[in-house]
């Protein structure tokens, strides 16, 4: 593989030439863009409070749990592999606010499920919807914010993180007030809200995009993701994100922390989305501290290297303890703090190896790779679970962190743009 990504047709340099785009337009798609992103994991946090309520009533247990994650996410996931694609022919703005949209109104829609197949056709059709937050969200602020794209990226992914903290408080919050059927309703509404402001926002990052005609628009495409799997640096950075069980804001941890705290600690659901809203509290605040630093030494791949070390030794702490304490609590501070940050290290990593012309196309491999595993790592899990305990499931998790780290060893770590 090359270790540079050789230059993309000048259809691509054409849609990536810096724009005339005041601060106020970069503060409003940063603000924006983020939004939608909180929305986003919150819908997904709310739902490991409001699944285990919902386990009895619609009659499915653990490997049920896991393979609805599983393949709700594997097909969103999925999905975030061709944006790079359409970013030549539509506004990343409307397929964003398109896909929030789909969130909120099919969220809402879950108010009249009544089994468990109907569970797995709206969460599926949830995770289509976000589909195009991470890869074409990250893609226009890599755009907009080219001298300050650690910064950006990790304001972006730290929102997320920010629905992910609020999502369990405020479901556990809901379940005092109401059913989980209307709780849905209300979580839904501002995802929909949110999505149609997006419709208003100008791309101004595609706009020389549309002097190509639709024939150069799709070789520039696919030329700019041939440029990125030749260059080793996107494609090792990518793997690194894959082979981690936990860390991407979903799937493991919201799926099976509150189930593993109520059989561990003989907590409620409530008291479960509590514990977890603690850790993902410090995966909030944590990922900002460690990508500052990381900005500021220049060692990105040995700093990442690090966190996934004690990310292994964090998890294999998770279940040593018997009883809730002061230990349990610093064990879920630094567990949210350095598994969370593996995303935003990565996603500022993939934004200093990919060139102008190959961002869109940079950003959709590595989610696509890097999330397409989530899913795939929550089946497996989920079976440990059901079938040997959590002790050795936590165990396997924490091993997939360490072969993070020999990945990082094959990583030149330069930035190219």
């Amino acid at each position: 593989m090359n270790d540079q990504p050789g230059s993309a047709t000048s259809a691509a340099a054409l849609g990536t030439q810096d724009v005339d785009i005041t601060d106020q337009q970069k503060r409003l798609a940063l603000g924006l863009i983020s939004s939608c992103h909180t929305l986003n994991h919150l819908q997904y946090s709310i739902t490991s409070v409001l699944f285990p309520v919902m386990m009895t009533e619609l009659g499915f247990g653990l490997l049920q749990l896991g393979f609805l994650s599983a393949l709700s996410s594997f097909v969103g996931q999925g999905l975030q592999g061709i944006y790079g694609f359409f970013a030549g022919f539509f506004r990343r703005t409307t397929l964003l606010g398109l896909g929030n949209v789909i969130v909120g109104v099919v969220a809402m829609l879950q108010y009249f499920v009544t089994s468990y197949a109907q569970l797995i056709t709206a969460r599926v059709a949830i995770d289509v919807g976000s589909s195009p937050q991470h890869p074409l969200g990250s893609s226009v602020l890599s755009r907009y914010f080219p001298k300050a794209r650690g910064w950006a990226l990790t304001f972006h992914h730290s929102a997320g993180n920010l629905g992910s903290f609020l999502g369990p408080a405020l479901a556990s919050l809901a379940l005092l007030y109401m059913g989980w059927q209307t709780a849905f309703v209300v979580f839904g509404i501002p995802s929909v809200l949110m999505g149609l402001t997006l419709f208003f926002v100008g791309d101004r990052t595609g706009d020389a995009e549309k002097l190509a005609g639709g024939k150069k628009k799709m070789k520039s495409n696919i030329d700019a993701y041939l440029q990125c799997l030749k260059n080793r640096n996107i494609v090792f950075t990518s793997l690194v994100l894959m082979v981690g069980a936990a860390g991407r804001g979903t799937g493991v941890n919201v799926t099976f922390l509150v189930p593993f705290f109520m059989a561990r600690f003989d907590v409620t659901a409530s008291g479960g989305g509590l514990l977890l809203t603690l850790m993902q509290g410090a995966g909030l605040v944590g990922p900002l501290a460690i990508a500052w630093f990381s900005d500021r030494s220049g060692k990105r791949t040995l700093i990442t290297q690090a966190t996934l070390l004690l990310s292994a030794v964090m998890t294999v702490w998770l279940v040593q303890h018997a009883t809730m304490g002061p230990l349990l609590y610093l064990n879920l501070i630094l567990y949210g703090a350095f598994v969370q940050a593996r995303g935003s290290l990565t996603q500022s990593m993939i934004g200093d190896f990919a060139s102008a012309e190959t961002t869109d196309a940079a950003f959709s491999i590595f989610y696509f790779v890097g999330f397409i595993s989530g899913p795939i790592w929550t089946l497996i899990i989920g079976y440990l679970m059901e079938s040997y305990g959590f002790e050795p499931a936590f165990y396997v998790a924490a091993g997939t962190y360490i072969a993070g780290m020999l990945l990082l060893m094959l990583i030149k770590d330069e930035k190219v743009s």
